[in-house]
């Protein structure tokens, strides 16, 4: 099947600020300071803007591209996300009388516990446009639906060799002041095993 692209953009903060932007007022409406003796003139600069064209991060360093398959093949690929991992040891500990502190005897590992932040922006025709991103939302939530592990791929998770996860909970909360939606994930590793039997 032909992946699913939507424009997921992390640094959405700034779209988010526009409306604030609009409505800032000039902070000096009476004299300009003298700037005599304080050195070079003032040199003015535009004012910087989020780059949003996929082309110009070619061959740049920046976040890793994610990429979500179902089992069905479905497949959605989130242009950023990002990652935030943890895992802790599965540690049986035990108490001694007359000693200070356990016995610990290590077991295994535990699972990966993944959070993921992903921001999705209403696209039409590769411009981002004013309007609420419910086609992409309605995308992303059919993998929130999904009863069973979803394959994952990012540079990122192949470092800590997850390429399975099973997303546990999400959390998103309107904002209907912009075009943008942020979405936070909770997930955990899923990895394949064999079990053996010893009774026949």
């Amino acid at each position: 099947m032909t992946p699913i692209s939507f424009m997921f953009i992390a640094a959405g903060a700034a779209t988010q600020a526009k409306g604030l932007l609009y409505r800032m007022q000039p902070s000096r409406t009476g004299q300009a300071p003298n700037w005599d003796g304080h050195g070079g003139g003032i040199t003015p600069h535009e004012v910087s803007s989020p780059i949003t064209d996929k082309s110009y991060w070619e061959g740049r360093y920046v976040l890793c591209e994610l990429t979500l398959r179902k089992q069905d093949g479905q497949t959605l690929v989130i242009n950023d996300a990002v990652c935030a991992i943890s895992r802790a040891k599965n540690i049986v500990t035990t108490q001694m009388v007359g000693m200070d502190g356990t016995v610990k005897e290590y077991i295994n590992e535990g699972d990966y516990q993944i959070n993921i932040v992903v921001g999705v922006a209403a696209v039409r025709n590769g411009v981002i446009v004013d309007e609420y991103p419910e086609d992409g939302l309605r995308e992303l939530r059919a993998f929130f639906d999904e009863k069973a592990a979803i394959d994952v791929h990012s540079v990122f998770l192949e470092i800590f060799d997850i390429g399975s996860i099973v997303i546990k909970n999400f959390s998103v909360s309107q904002d209907t002041a912009s075009n943008y939606q942020s979405v936070s994930i909770s997930a955990m590793s899923d990895g394949d095993y064999n079990v053996y039997s010893t009774e026949y």
